[in-house]
């Protein structure tokens, strides 16, 4: 007796497709997890770390490179927990990876955000270790083919953004994602793609100056890209802004269009979502929610941190607590600091 039926096998495969176009792009964001770990050889790639079979494959040829690949996973995360603290949605299940919370999987503006800067801390990252030396599997980045002004020369060793893309592209399957029909998939390569514009489109010129007791004469200047707080605070912005679309076909194309008819078109550095976002009012952690009720919020503040907002209408209660810092620091030739701790009485409000 045949042990599966030809609609099994069809069942088997659609759930096998199904699961790899929800893995391919930010469960590797796990690694934060075993930031720590040391990779050195082939065998230390697992998917127990987070990692998909095609991952743990790319991992074995580019060894050199899996921690700084463990460091990014590392700054993504907390880069998308400071961007949303004081936001009802706090980017809290991001660290629930490589397990996936509905709020990162139905299409939203929030998956929007995530896979965004996943695929902006890794490229970073990677343009990053090739220009410190941090891997052997690159070098310095190319200095741009139009020749400097007179006020500064190109030279020292700039971020490869080249290598950092392609790596980046290769390690979240993004050319295979992106051929992809299905609505969610078709999202997910756009905001991924998304991440690595905005990370490219931070580049400008780091200089360092040659001279006569610092007189700057001369001027050695190389490509870098942004701080990365710069790049996570430029995708929150188009997190703001993300774009809901609907999917259609133009001669037989898949494409996404606009809901919003006043929006022309969907530019490729934009976040575009598929899902209206709950509330984030109420403790849901299916939905990868944890509720607001005794989060910190602003009293004075009309925005997303302000109590009105944050606490949905429910009101908030104010309390003095005492708090402790360091104060009245002093150094001492040679080499140290002294502080004194201080304490001060802060009113704090916390939603009900």
């Amino acid at each position: 007796m045949e042990m599966f039926s030809n609609k099994n096998i069809v069942q088997l495969v659609i759930w096998v497709i199904l699961c790899m176009d929800l893995c391919m792009a930010v469960k590797w964001l796990a690694l934060f997890k075993s930031r720590t770990k040391k990779w050195n050889f082939p065998d230390d790639c697992k998917k127990s770390s987070g990692l998909t079979s095609e991952q743990v494959r790319i991992c074995e040829q580019h060894v050199s490179l899996m921690e700084t690949v463990a460091q990014a996973s590392l700054k993504g995360v907390d880069a998308c927990q400071k961007q949303f603290s004081d936001r009802r949605w706090n980017c809290s299940t991001i660290t629930s990876v490589p397990k996936m919370t509905k709020d990162l999987k139905r299409g939203t503006r929030e998956q929007a955000f995530v896979y965004g800067i996943a695929s902006a801390t890794l490229i970073h990252s990677v343009a990053r270790a090739c220009s410190i030396g941090a891997t052997n599997e690159c070098t310095c980045g190319a200095f741009p083919l139009k020749a400097p002004s007179d006020d500064f020369k190109w030279g020292g060793c700039g971020d490869n953004v080249d290598y950092g893309l392609r790596f980046t592209e290769l390690f979240t399957s993004y050319h295979t994602i992106k051929n992809s029909k299905r609505k969610k998939t078709m999202m997910n390569a756009h905001n991924t793609a998304a991440g690595t514009q905005v990370a490219i489109s931070s580049r400008t010129k780091a200089c360092k100056c040659h001279g006569v007791s610092g007189s700057c004469s001369i001027k050695t200047c190389w490509p870098s890209l942004a701080d990365f707080n710069k790049i996570a605070e430029t995708l929150k912005h188009k997190y703001g802004r993300a774009i809901e679309v609907k999917r259609k076909r133009k001669k037989g194309v898949s494409m996404f269009a606009p809901i919003n008819k006043n929006v022309k078109s969907i530019p490729n550095d934009e976040l575009v979502y598929i899902q209206k976002s709950p509330d984030y009012c109420s403790p849901d952690r299916k939905m990868g929610s944890i509720g607001t009720q005794g989060r910190n919020c602003d009293r004075d503040s009309h925005d997303s941190g302000g109590c009105d907002i944050m606490c949905c209408g429910r009101g908030y209660d104010s309390s003095d607590v005492q708090i402790f810092r360091r104060c009245e620091c002093k150094y001492y030739w040679c080499c140290e600091v002294k502080c004194n701790t201080c304490s001060e009485i802060v009113r704090v409000h916390r939603c009900r």
